[in-house]
């Protein structure tokens, strides 16, 4: 069922739905417009148990942060009370601990979802986010077997990975932009690039690439990435722009679901047992491509030295 465990959050479902939640009620939309949009993304085409856990976690969400809404409490408590997920879990032979676990959950919710916190005034953004990179301008950041600087670990932690830069991470800005008016995002074509040098903007014409890879991203995580803004690259070297249906599904799932576009920077690091067959798919625009012969794909860090 896609799920580890029994607790309300133990799928990946439930998660993304918990994430596109927190995001939209930053968005200054009323809540049934707010309402909406979690059904059109989650609520619609949800398979069985994903299609309960909807309702559950939504009405969970809803009653942490003071949103009353009693139509949902209501179907979420009929939810628990018809016993419709524990019977489910049941059916796809879950253990006795999985489901012991979802029974003692259900149980404090119905009972906070029957005597909520008071309500709480919304604070959504009142202007949009800065944004912090530009349309055509080349990127690059230190990588280490391909693999670049986790941003969500502060620099100060001490479980912190050492980090050895043994190579660059080369890509181009290609899309910017708001979602609902205030939540920003950011597309990103990273560049194959072979060599020791550090990448030049007047080089990227000559690269193949990947796909556009869109996201959110602050400052402190591109502080933490140490990425490099080497300004526009030539009109030449940006290639096709991305589809304009694939931008709108793109960039409203990176807002909403809270994609990092930090991971477009670790992309060299996707070996074939993550991502099989060929990275850099999309010819250099130049129709010259740098170091041909180079392997599309490089060691990433499971493998051998």
């Amino acid at each position: 069922m896609g799920a580890w465990g029994g607790g309300l959050y133990d799928s990946d479902f439930a998660l993304d739905l918990k994430a596109t939640i927190k995001a939209l009620l930053r968005a200054p939309l009323g809540m049934d417009d707010l309402l909406a949009e979690v059904q059109s993304s989650f609520g619609e085409g949800a398979g069985d148990s994903d299609a309960l856990d909807y309702w559950l976690v939504l009405a969970d969400q809803l009653e942490r942060r003071g949103i009353p809404r009693p139509d949902i409490f209501d179907r979420a408590i009929a939810i628990v009370e018809a016993g419709d997920d524990v019977a489910l879990l049941e059916e796809l032979e879950a253990d006795a601990n999985t489901i012991a676990e979802r029974r003692r959950e259900t149980a404090k919710l119905v009972e906070r979802l029957r005597d909520p916190r008071p309500a709480k005034a919304r604070k959504p953004l009142k202007k949009p986010q800065p944004l912090l990179l530009e349309v055509g301008e080349a990127l690059i950041w230190p990588t280490e077997r391909g693999e670049s600087i986790n941003a969500y670990i502060a620099e100060d932690a001490p479980w912190r990975p050492d980090f050895t830069a043994d190579g660059w991470g080369f890509g181009i800005v290609t899309d910017a932009g708001h979602q609902f008016h205030v939540l920003a995002f950011y597309a990103v074509q990273v560049l194959k690039w072979r060599r020791s040098e550090r990448p030049s903007v007047d080089l990227a014409e000559r690269c193949p690439r990947a796909h556009h890879h869109y996201g959110t991203i602050g400052k402190l995580h591109l502080k933490r990435a140490r990425i490099e803004r080497l300004g526009r690259v030539p009109e030449a070297a940006m290639g096709s722009p991305p589809d304009p249906d694939y931008t709108r599904r793109e960039s409203r799932r990176a807002v909403t679901r809270e994609i990092g576009l930090s991971g477009a920077f670790g992309y060299d690091a996707w070996n074939r047992w993550v991502l099989p067959g060929p990275k850099y798919v999309i010819p250099a625009p130049s129709g010259e491509p740098l170091d041909p012969d180079e392997p599309d794909q490089r060691p990433g860090p499971d493998d051998p030295r």
